[in-house]
């Protein structure tokens, strides 16, 4: 008789944006390519999935009025869209 041992399969690691970056690309996305020059600070959320067409909120300050704006994931490479403040 003869055993054979299975190692279960590794969990994949997920990647996630981080936070503090996405909030440090938003603000002169918003100001270059959408030409506003009132923003202010971006909060966006933590852990959120690096997966094509994956999207999530961010609040932004535009003209002292917290605005949101739609982030969507473009890649598996941490690629993403800046969407219109709202």
């Amino acid at each position: 008789m003869s055993t054979v041992t299975v190692q279960p399969p590794m969990p994949t690691r997920r990647k996630v944006f981080k936070a503090d970056a996405v909030e440090r690309g938003v603000v002169p996305i918003l100001k270059d390519e959408y030409k506003i020059f009132d923003v202010g600070e971006a909060t966006c959320p933590e852990d959120q999935l690096v997966a094509p067409g994956n999207s999530f909120i961010c609040i932004v300050e535009v003209g002292g009025v917290d605005k949101s704006v739609k982030i969507t994931a473009k890649s598996d490479d941490g690629e993403y869209k800046v969407g219109q403040p709202r």
